[in-house]
């Protein structure tokens, strides 16, 4: 599972959201912070999906 934080000084970090069945293997940030790529990289041929961090929208899977 991947799960996502928001995390404030001074504060419990908060759930913002939870991917229960996933396959990933690998997360690669942008160095702005707002999107990640979700990466199966292996034997399968590899499998990538784009995610922006602002609404957690899918943007691509390729």
């Amino acid at each position: 599972c991947i799960s996502f934080y928001q995390v404030n000084t001074g504060q419990a970090p908060t759930l913002l959201k939870k991917f229960e069945r996933t396959t990933f293997n690998h997360l690669f940030w942008s160095p702005m912070g707002q999107f990640i790529v979700l990466a199966n990289l292996g034997l399968t041929g590899g499998a990538l999906e784009f995610l922006d961090t602002n609404d957690f929208t899918i943007m691509n899977v390729s």
